[in-house]
């Protein structure tokens, strides 16, 4: 739980919504697999023009574009969903490119994949594919590709049009993509920062005592349902009026700074370290009895009496009081908090330094 700056359904921009994203895939399927499905079936039983066979395919490629979002229905299998549907959709379209379907007017549909692969799938991705279907674009309305495919001639001029509209088209739709997943990644990395700032203290960038009153919630509702212990240690810093008004508020913020990061050297991963307020602190210790507790205070006691704390040169010792409360049966959170409280009074009443602990008194070694 201590925090300094601290599904295989991946977004294909980590800015966008899964279910955005899945949701667009699946609309655009239906509506391409019902325009594949209407050529298919126009061909096959209305124009004697085309052959079967490219009916045949285009039904099949409908079919295909519609088992995509059942299986992910099914799976619920996000970047599977995404793959197959830019593999079939490209596919689709080279297809009627290829064959010149519809008097050689198919080639047009070419106009709605940049915008679209570009959402769906990742800037590099988007770009690979767009470079391969200006590649092919190049290649069918050269001289050689009436030879080898049944693409109709065009005249010079509305391919010179195509070519660069379209080339327009995926660098306008590539410019857009871009600027759109970077305004949205820094709309997330502000979102983050307020997070972060509404649950951490700024001067020490520990849990504030709002998250830290949320975490022992958490920690005290998880000991209501397994009976799983645990203890809070409140610490104050000995003498901290003093150190303001000798040295300078400034002073006294280094040395609750320094006081955060032994606290939290001296806590183990899981334990809670929260500036409960001015210079106490809250540390709470999930799984820990009294005893393991005492452990732990007397540990970070000694981290803070073993080496001075150097404030614009000056050497300060500084020492702290800790009371320890560990969770009991019929406790609310105010009691165990009240507990620990009065056990920190009684430590800075006896002489400061020491941890309290139920009777027990831990003296300055």
């Amino acid at each position: 739980m201590i925090e300094h700056n601290t599904s295989p359904n991946t977004v294909p921009a980590d800015t966008q919504s899964p279910d955005d994203v899945a949701g667009l895939i699946q609309l655009l399927s239906c509506f391409a697999a019902g325009a594949a499905a209407f050529y298919g079936l126009r061909y096959l039983f209305y124009l004697d023009t085309v052959a079967d066979w490219i009916a045949h395919t285009l039904l099949v490629l409908a079919a295909l574009l519609l088992a995509n979002v059942l299986l992910y229905l099914w799976l619920r299998h996000l970047v599977l969903l995404q793959g197959l549907f830019i593999l079939l959709i490209t596919v689709l379209l080279s297809f009627i490119v290829v064959n010149g379907l519809e008097e050689g007017l198919g080639i047009l549909w070419l106009y709605v994949f940049p915008s679209m692969v570009f959402y769906v799938s990742t800037l590099r991705v988007g770009a690979i594919l767009c470079s391969l279907a200006m590649v092919l674009i190049l290649l069918i309305l050269s001289p050689l590709g009436p030879m080898y495919t049944p693409v109709h001639n065009y005249s010079p001029s509305f391919a010179m049009l195509l070519l660069f509209t379209l080339s327009f088209v995926m660098i306008f739709s590539y410019v857009l993509d871009r600027s759109r997943r970077q305004h949205a990644l820094r709309l997330k990395e502000m979102a983050e920062v307020f997070e972060h700032a509404a649950k951490h203290d700024a001067l020490t960038n520990l849990y504030n005592r709002g998250e830290g009153t949320q975490r022992l919630a958490g920690e005290y509702a998880r000991f209501q349902r397994s009976h799983q212990f645990f203890s809070v240690i409140l610490i104050d810093i000995d003498h901290f009026k003093r150190i303001n008004d000798t040295f300078g508020h400034d002073s006294g913020d280094q040395v609750i700074q320094e006081v955060s990061r032994r606290l939290v050297a001296g806590c183990r991963q899981m334990d809670m370290v929260a500036r409960w307020g001015g210079e106490e602190f809250l540390l709470m210790l999930p799984s820990a009895d009294a005893d393991a507790a005492v452990t732990t205070a007397e540990r970070v006691r000694q981290l803070m009496t073993r080496t001075p704390i150097r404030v614009n040169k000056r050497a300060l010792e500084v020492t702290c009081s800790f009371g320890v409360a560990q969770i009991q049966d019929g406790d609310s959170i105010q009691a165990l908090l009240q507990r620990a409280d009065e056990r920190l009074y009684q430590a800075k009443t006896t002489g400061r330094n020491r941890i309290v602990a139920r009777r027990f008194i831990s003296e300055p070694q």
